[in-house]
């Protein structure tokens, strides 16, 4: 499926992934759209969350943060039989990595961006639940301020039933094939383009050709 384009910040599309988000205000479900750069180098998480009067949310995570979370995911199945096994009843969280994305938020068409924001990345096991978190480092946080502007701070929850579609969609095999397809689709409308309007009609863009 694509991605909304305006939810795209980076151009190679990954996916779509459901999540949970937490905050002050409380739990809720939702779509996550994945993104990278042209070079697999980057990834934006982007969310839209029309509570606080807010339009979108983006998790921007630069080359080595894409790198720790991708080596988290790959872990994850590992780390689930550890945790699942495990007989007691207490929460249980096993920090992965600490992370650094900017957060922006987008407020009726303002964005505010918390640039190096550090986050947690954590495997929770909770009574029989497992997933992957993603939170503010500072414990028990619940707003940021901009200026005069207050946000909400979120806890990204991708569940235990979602891990191996994540995995699978940052891994190394599918981050090639994608970003490989999508360079063969940008120099194929390169060429398009550079030849002008002189060279005829039987040159026109097909799009079942850019599909495909």
């Amino acid at each position: 499926m694509a991605l909304p384009f305006s939810l795209m910040a980076l151009p190679v599309e990954l996916g779509e992934i459901e999540v949970g988000l937490d905050s002050y205000d409380g739990y809720q479900e939702a779509n996550a759209y994945i993104s990278t750069n042209e070079s697999g180098t980057a990834m934006d998480i982007v969310l839209r969350y029309r509570g606080f009067g807010l339009d979108t949310v983006t998790w921007r995570f630069g080359e080595q943060d894409f790198l720790a979370i991708r080596e988290t995911c790959a872990s994850a199945a590992w780390w689930r039989s550890r945790l699942l096994e495990m007989t007691i009843r207490q929460t249980v969280l096993k920090e992965a990595a600490v992370t650094t994305p900017d957060v922006e938020y987008v407020y009726r068409s303002g964005n505010y961006t918390f640039e190096g924001s550090e986050h947690l990345l954590q495997f929770l096991r909770q009574g029989k639940d497992y997933a992957l978190v993603l939170s503010d480092k500072t414990p028990g946080v619940e707003t940021r301020r901009s200026g005069e502007r207050i946000l909400p701070a979120f806890t990204l929850h991708f569940p235990g039933k979602h891990l191996p579609q994540l995995r699978d969609m940052l891994s190394e095999s599918n981050l090639s094939r994608v970003l490989a397809d999508y360079a063969a689709q940008k120099a194929l409308i390169d060429a398009i383009l550079a030849e002008g309007p002189e060279q005829g009609p039987e040159h026109a863009l097909e799009p079942e050709k850019i599909n495909h």
